[in-house]
């Protein structure tokens, strides 16, 4: 006993100052905790496209899109995100002249990708960067009644 307390004095009887071993410890920990946040936080930028966690649930793939970019147009259909900063809507539908158009029955007129006389595809590429906003729409929304029937009228 008598030995092992002048172990632990340090020089000229004074007690050892304590272990620094807890305190590295703790800052390892902290460290391998902030690189953790990091690799998750760098996760969810890549499998957003860089858009962020608020981009994971901006779109229902279930449900019609609004999309409305920064020249005044406004696109309808299915909105997926990508990772190359450019977004892809498909099934889209487009008002002619930017106002809304309604027939002699108040149903609304849409126009459909594609039948343009260069014939597009039904997808279009939109630059994220031209994006306002994305709405989703609600499935009795005039527009999506519209969609609706033009694609019951075409089978």
């Amino acid at each position: 006993m008598a030995i092992e307390s002048k172990l632990a004095r340090g020089p000229i009887g004074r007690p050892m100052p304590p272990s620094s071993e807890g305190k590295n410890r703790t800052g390892l920990w902290m460290a391998l905790f902030v690189i953790v946040i990091l690799i998750v936080a760098g996760a969810i930028w890549w499998f957003t496209g860089g858009r962020g966690i608020g981009a994971i649930q901006s779109t229902k793939s279930e449900s019609y899109q609004a999309v409305f970019l920064d020249n005044g147009q406004v696109y309808f259909g299915r909105l997926t995100t990508q990772k190359d900063g450019f977004d892809t809507l498909t099934e889209v539908f487009y008002l002619q002249t930017g106002s809304v158009e309604l027939d002699q029955q108040g149903n609304l007129q849409l126009t459909k990708l594609g039948n343009e006389a260069h014939g597009p595809k039904d997808e279009m590429k939109i630059n994220r960067e031209h994006i306002l906003f994305i709405e989703n729409m609600k499935d009795d929304s005039k527009v999506a009644s519209a969609i609706k029937s033009y694609q019951s009228n075409k089978k």
